[in-house]
């Protein structure tokens, strides 16, 4: 039998290499477009002798109050729509039932939103034939967009535009974008691209706190039950002129606060910041975000008061504000870093790190090792009694004026020994000595104060008075009971004498 010659397929050979070359060409081009802008930017004048100048352009410019609505569809997210009202304010369509949300979008994104729908503008332009770019969508990043924005008008127009990947991926300065019904391809710059990429949960208002740290005046830390865990509260009023000085540990012991402490504590609360929104509180976000056993709950009381600042005219603004209390339940833990806290009826994420100054905190190491606490300024007298001895008074007085009939310009004082003058300078070194005094340990365990044998009495500027005792714990050992207090105790004779 003759031998059959399989047929050679010479077509599909021709076929296979005319498949590679459009390949190859459609690389080339695609490559060479990517690189069109960078090389035109990149060509100086001292180069070419002329500066270039980009094919820059509005896709569309239209006044605010023509916006209807916007649409972003961005890639791996769920697209969301934005609606105007009748006053041009901007709303979040709910995904469900297409209604407007009661509140208004966030008055910086809403200015961002509303300036990239109505003046869009380009670049430059890569092609200006659909011909030339649509064989190659991938190349460009718009056969999945990053973002594809719907813009609507109130004219019944609506413009479609899909960003793509970058055109300037070492800089990532332009990139790819093209219109609906539009036969170019468009660069579009990163700021627009920003604008576009704008996340859902940035679109809802956060509340600034405004926690005025000069007016606080209770900081508490409480339980799910609302029993107390933690607290500090300031011993007078806000206004008065030692008002940093006169704060108190209250919970879980009472004992006068550490001046250093309060500053920080006062410092962290009026640095708090909500962070992004994340739900409206109802029962269902309410248990999906561990608030049907709150870890904590933060308390921050402030009066009445006004506070001043310098603003950058170099002008002394003064602003009034009302008596607040602002309260943070804080549900369960969003990641390693932040948490979830319901605040007037929303749920928003706040940073761990700023909470941790009232969650973590040891009471214990606010509360003041000082033994004597009052600075000289704020001190109006001082009551010694000791045993055996006779009790010493003395009283700091302001001098009106320098005995010459000359009008003090800085105030000064004098000091008077049971009622006798002795050199202010003389009083004043010795207080000094006695602030630095600090207590030599802390009580292992509870002790009713003895047979007092020395006790301090102290008149503040304010009115307040404070007591201070020293009692005999051991034969080293005196125990310090302030203000009623006892928590430390003093090496004997560890206090400095007054003159």
């Amino acid at each position: 039998m003759q031998k059959v010659e399989r047929q050679k397929h010479k077509d599909r050979k021709r076929r296979r290499l005319t498949g590679v070359i459009l390949c190859a060409l459609l690389l080339v081009i695609c490559v060479a477009i990517g690189l069109l802008l960078r090389d035109k930017a990149e060509k100086t004048a001292s180069e070419a002798n002329v500066k270039y100048e980009a094919q820059t352009g509005n896709i569309f410019l239209h006044e605010e109050s023509e916006l209807k609505s916007l649409t972003l569809i961005q890639q791996g997210k769920d697209p969301w729509t934005v609606e105007t009202d009748a006053e041009g304010k901007l709303h979040l369509l709910h995904e469900e039932t297409g209604e407007p949300s009661s509140w208004t979008v966030d008055e910086n994104i809403a200015e961002l939103l509303m300036s990239v729908a109505t003046n869009l503008t380009y670049d430059d332009i890569f092609a200006e034939k659909r011909s030339e770019w649509e064989v190659a969508l991938d190349a460009f990043g718009l056969k999945e967009p990053l973002v594809t924005a719907v813009f609507s008008f109130h004219d019944g127009t609506d413009v479609t535009v899909h960003v793509g990947k970058s055109a300037d991926p070492e800089n990532n300065r332009y990139y790819y974008m093209s219109v609906d019904g539009d036969e170019h391809l468009y660069a579009v710059s990163a700021g627009i691209m920003d604008d576009l990429s704008t996340e859902q949960t940035l679109l809802h208002p956060v509340p600034r706190l405004e926690i005025q740290s000069a007016l606080l005046d209770r900081i508490s830390v409480k339980n799910a039950d609302g029993s107390i865990r933690k607290e500090w509260s300031l011993q007078g009023d806000v206004k008065d002129r030692d008002a940093a000085e006169n704060w108190q540990l209250t919970a879980p012991f009472t004992y006068p606060a550490d001046y250093n402490s309060i500053v920080n504590l006062k410092e962290n609360a009026g640095n708090l910041r909500l962070g992004v929104f994340i739900e409206e509180a109802n029962e269902e976000t309410l248990k999906l975000y561990g608030f049907e056993e709150p870890s904590a709950i933060l308390e921050f009381h402030t009066a009445a008061g006004s506070t001043g600042t310098v603003g950058m005219s170099g002008v002394f603004d003064v602003s009034d504000w009302e008596e607040h209390l602002y309260t943070l339940t804080v549900g369960g833990s969003k990641s390693e870093m932040s948490s979830y806290v319901l605040y007037e009826g929303c749920i928003y994420s706040v940073s761990d790190f700023t909470m941790s100054a009232f969650l973590n905190v040891e009471p214990t190491s606010t509360v003041a090792r000082y033994v004597v606490t009052i600075p000289l300024t704020s001190l109006e007298s001082a009551v010694v009694e000791k045993q055996g001895q006779e009790t010493v008074s003395y009283v700091l007085e302001p001098v009106e004026d320098a005995g010459n009939g000359e009008e003090v310009t800085e105030q000064t004082y004098r000091c008077l020994k049971n009622g006798e003058e002795i050199p202010y300078e003389t009083f004043e070194a010795a207080w000094d000595r006695l602030l630095t005094v600090t207590v030599s340990g802390k009580l292992s365990q509870e002790y009713e104060p003895g047979n007092v044998h020395t006790k301090y009495t102290f008149r503040t500027v304010s009115g307040r008075t404070h007591i201070l005792e020293l009692s005999e714990l051991d034969q080293m050992h005196d125990l310090v009971t302030l203000d009623g207090a006892s928590r430390f105790y003093l090496i004997k004779n560890g206090m400095t004498d007054l003159p």
